[in-house]
């Protein structure tokens, strides 16, 4: 008789694949203890249902799938009477699932429960008040997605029975500024223990937002982000409750959109009053929205910063060297979509496990110069188009110089590739003979894959692959 894994080493397993949903759904089809164990963990988000967005027919499949499911797991009390007002027919009403799934679900979106009714049903708001009541009564929820828009069903769920037992451990909030004051008044009567935060900014902020805020008692997590539609946003009220989580607070992301006619950059400054920020993630997309940063960034120091990312613009040079001078000798992953600081980068972070950065085409000796002084390195992602570093000077360089412990290496391509067999073959026989050895791992994303696209380019890298020298290789257009 085959050995059996105990049910509790299977579930270690399958936390693993959280986020591959098809894997999990396969785990579901071995047997029935790898389908009670694997359900629990595919059911626990099961909003994620749009890697292909613009697949409107995938989305309509899937969203129909958890929607009759979630359908069959009603109380009969409820069916009845959706029932009765013709939205379920007798076929819907007598299913009775193997499992209660709702009960597994750890995540609610109530913008996602909209969408999937109206794709459906085209309007329902019946059936979403059944489906809420259902989650409020049987689910111990963990996150709530909660954003207003032309799809959301808007309910009074915080009334209904079980509300309060279902969102007392709430620990993550997502949602827009101008939902209904009476909801945030009501969550901040239950929920004191959300860690993290996220909001997007929209015309009006709801005065009992900042209260919900200022309730928490260890606010780890913070997004800010203010869109491009609502240019007039001011954030200057809600600023004294984010800053009273300084001492707590350890990521912070800011997204912010400058205007010709209205800036305020000068609220800006409240970034650093977080001096206890291990992660620190800035999306500006103009440079003057540093106007207002850019001398709290000369002086400020950050002891417990790891993670920095500037995904759009960044301070200038003058300034971020004084930054990274102050901060950057603790930092382990660095990103900035920039070729001019890879002397300041190897000069200040030399204890870099990630590096995210653009190399000149005259610059090869900057990679050089950062592979020798960032001995931690372990991975870079980069981007190929004109004006930046070939790809096959890049690998040559990175083949030499690389630290010991480098092996991961992403490019983002805005151009068709120039990579060539013997380029690949030269990079490759000069990673084998490394020491030590340590496979690579490659990702090459965008340009509709023109590397894998030549003629021999997946012929060497399958002949690497089988010898053991890459570990992983992905194409991602």
């Amino acid at each position: 008789m085959p050995c059996q894994l105990p049910a509790d080493c299977l579930n270690e397993i399958f936390e693993y694949l959280e986020k591959d949903k098809a894997t999990l759904h396969s785990c579901l089809l071995v047997n029935r203890l790898w389908c009670e164990v694997s359900v629990r963990i595919l059911w626990r988000n099961i909003w994620i249902i749009n890697p292909i967005e613009y697949d409107y027919g995938y989305r309509l499949k899937v969203g129909t799938s958890i929607l009759n499911t979630l359908i069959a797991c009603l109380p009969n009390k409820s069916k009845t009477h959706l029932y009765k007002k013709g939205i379920l027919n007798s076929t819907q009403i007598s299913k009775i699932p193997i499992f209660n799934y709702a009960s597994f679900c750890k995540v609610l979106s109530i913008h996602m429960i909209g969408q999937i009714i109206i794709d459906v049903f085209k309007n329902q708001k019946y059936l979403a008040k059944e489906i809420m009541k259902m989650f409020m009564e049987n689910v111990s929820l963990k996150k709530l997605s909660y954003y207003t828009g032309s799809k959301t069903i808007n309910l009074s769920f915080l009334r209904y029975p079980g509300a309060k037992d279902c969102l007392t451990n709430l620990s993550k909030l997502s949602c827009n500024s101008n939902i209904k004051s009476s909801f945030f008044h009501k969550l901040s009567q239950i929920c004191c223990n959300i860690q993290s935060i996220t909001i997007e900014f929209y015309d009006t902020i709801s005065s009992d937002l900042k209260n919900l805020i200022s309730s928490q008692n260890n606010l780890k997590y913070l997004s800010l982000t203010r869109t491009r539609t609502h240019s007039m946003m001011d954030w200057a009220d809600i600023i004294p409750s984010l800053t009273k989580h300084s001492n707590s607070l350890i990521k912070l992301k800011v997204h912010w959109r400058k205007y010709i006619s209205w800036d305020k950059t000068e609220q800006l400054s409240f970034i650093t009053r977080f001096t206890n920020l291990q992660e620190l993630i800035i999306l500006f997309h103009h440079k003057d929205c540093f106007i207002g940063l850019n001398n709290k960034l000369l002086t400020i120091k950050f002891p417990q910063l790891r993670i920095l990312k500037f995904l759009y613009e960044y301070p200038d040079d003058y300034v971020l060297t004084k930054f990274l001078e102050n901060n950057g000798k603790n930092l382990k992953e660095f990103c900035i979509n920039c070729s001019n600081t890879t002397p300041t980068i190897a000069e200040f972070c030399p204890n870099l496990k990630s590096l995210t950065t653009l190399f000149r085409f005259d610059k090869k000796e900057s990679l050089k110069v950062i592979l020798n002084n960032c001995q931690q390195l372990e991975s870079i992602e980069t981007q190929y188009y004109y004006g930046l570093l070939s790809e096959k000077e890049f690998l040559e360089t990175l083949a030499i110089y690389s630290p010991k412990n480098f092996y991961k290496l992403k490019v983002r391509y805005g151009s068709y590739s120039q990579l060539i067999p013997e380029d690949l073959e030269g990079f490759f026989i000069n990673w084998k003979n490394r020491v030590p050895q340590r496979p690579i791992s490659f990702t090459f994303k965008g340009c509709i894959n023109s590397l894998g696209a030549k003629e021999g380019n997946i012929g060497v890298i399958k002949k690497y692959t089988d010898l053991g020298i890459i570990n992983k290789f992905e194409l991602i257009k």
